[in-house]
Protein backbone atom coordinates (compact mmCIF):
# COMPACT_ATOMS: atom_id res chain seq x y z
CA UNK A 1 0.00 0.00 0.00
CA UNK A 2 3.13 2.43 0.46
CA UNK A 3 6.13 2.68 -0.98
CA UNK A 4 9.02 4.68 1.44
CA UNK A 5 12.02 5.63 0.27
CA UNK A 6 14.36 7.80 2.59
CA UNK A 7 17.50 9.79 0.98
CA UNK A 8 19.59 12.38 2.59
CA UNK A 9 17.14 13.47 5.11
CA UNK A 10 14.58 13.58 2.38
CA UNK A 11 11.28 11.36 3.02
CA UNK A 12 9.17 10.02 -0.06
CA UNK A 13 5.87 8.24 0.25
CA UNK A 14 4.17 6.82 -1.96
CA UNK A 15 0.36 5.91 -1.46
CA UNK A 16 -0.63 3.00 -3.76
CA UNK A 17 -4.14 2.72 -3.27
CA UNK A 18 -7.05 4.45 -4.30
CA UNK A 19 -8.64 4.85 -0.66
CA UNK A 20 -6.99 6.21 2.52
CA UNK A 21 -9.41 4.95 5.58
CA UNK A 22 -9.29 3.17 8.37
CA UNK A 23 -8.48 -0.22 7.08
CA UNK A 24 -4.79 1.49 6.21
CA UNK A 25 -4.48 4.55 7.94
CA UNK A 26 -2.38 2.24 10.19
CA UNK A 27 -0.02 1.36 7.86
CA UNK A 28 0.40 5.19 6.74
CA UNK A 29 1.24 5.82 9.89
CA UNK A 30 3.53 3.13 10.97
CA UNK A 31 5.77 3.49 7.35
CA UNK A 32 6.14 7.07 8.09
CA UNK A 33 7.03 6.64 11.82
CA UNK A 34 9.65 4.41 10.90
CA UNK A 35 11.84 6.58 8.88
CA UNK A 36 11.36 9.97 10.02
CA UNK A 37 13.81 11.17 12.32
CA UNK A 38 15.38 14.40 14.43
CA UNK A 39 17.29 15.03 11.23
CA UNK A 40 14.37 14.70 8.76
CA UNK A 41 14.27 17.59 6.25
CA UNK A 42 11.30 17.04 4.27
CA UNK A 43 8.65 14.42 3.86
CA UNK A 44 7.10 14.49 0.35
CA UNK A 45 3.73 12.12 0.29
CA UNK A 46 2.66 11.61 -3.41
CA UNK A 47 -0.91 11.17 -3.38
CA UNK A 48 -1.78 10.26 -7.12
CA UNK A 49 -3.76 6.97 -6.77
CA UNK A 50 -5.72 7.97 -4.18
CA UNK A 51 -9.07 8.96 -4.60
CA UNK A 52 -11.10 8.45 -1.47
CA UNK A 53 -9.75 9.22 2.39
CA UNK A 54 -11.85 9.55 5.37
CA UNK A 55 -10.78 10.90 8.62
CA UNK A 56 -8.63 7.94 9.43
CA UNK A 57 -6.73 8.88 6.36
CA UNK A 58 -6.58 12.66 7.48
CA UNK A 59 -5.79 11.53 10.63
CA UNK A 60 -2.80 9.65 9.01
CA UNK A 61 -1.74 12.51 7.23
CA UNK A 62 -1.66 14.87 10.38
CA UNK A 63 0.47 12.36 12.36
CA UNK A 64 3.33 12.27 9.98
CA UNK A 65 2.87 16.62 9.93
CA UNK A 66 3.44 15.68 13.94
CA UNK A 67 6.44 13.73 13.26
CA UNK A 68 8.60 15.75 11.93
CA UNK A 69 10.98 17.77 13.64
CA UNK A 70 10.81 21.85 14.21
CA UNK A 71 12.10 23.70 11.25
CA UNK A 72 11.17 21.26 8.26
CA UNK A 73 8.23 22.55 7.77
CA UNK A 74 5.26 20.65 6.80
CA UNK A 75 4.67 17.86 4.90
CA UNK A 76 4.37 18.30 1.22
CA UNK A 77 1.21 16.45 -0.71
CA UNK A 78 1.45 15.81 -3.98
CA UNK A 79 -0.81 15.61 -6.92
CA UNK A 80 -3.45 15.41 -4.47
CA UNK A 81 -6.93 15.35 -6.61
CA UNK A 82 -10.81 15.65 -6.70
CA UNK A 83 -12.82 14.10 -4.00
CA UNK A 84 -9.26 14.05 -1.48
CA UNK A 85 -8.62 17.72 -1.96
CA UNK A 86 -12.47 18.36 -1.21
CA UNK A 87 -11.93 16.35 1.94
CA UNK A 88 -9.27 18.54 2.57
CA UNK A 89 -10.71 21.53 2.62
CA UNK A 90 -14.02 20.48 3.97
CA UNK A 91 -12.19 19.79 7.32
CA UNK A 92 -9.98 22.74 7.46
CA UNK A 93 -6.80 20.22 7.22
CA UNK A 94 -5.47 21.54 3.73
CA UNK A 95 -3.65 24.69 5.12
CA UNK A 96 -1.61 22.68 7.50
CA UNK A 97 0.33 21.19 3.90
CA UNK A 98 1.95 22.29 1.21
CA UNK A 99 0.07 20.76 -1.67
CA UNK A 100 1.29 21.50 -5.32
CA UNK A 101 0.57 19.03 -8.34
Amino acid sequence: MVNVHESEGRVKIRINTTSLDRSNAVELREAAAGVITPETKSVEIDCDDLKFIDSSGVGALLHINNLLPPGSGPAILTKVHGTVLTVLELVRVHRLFTITD
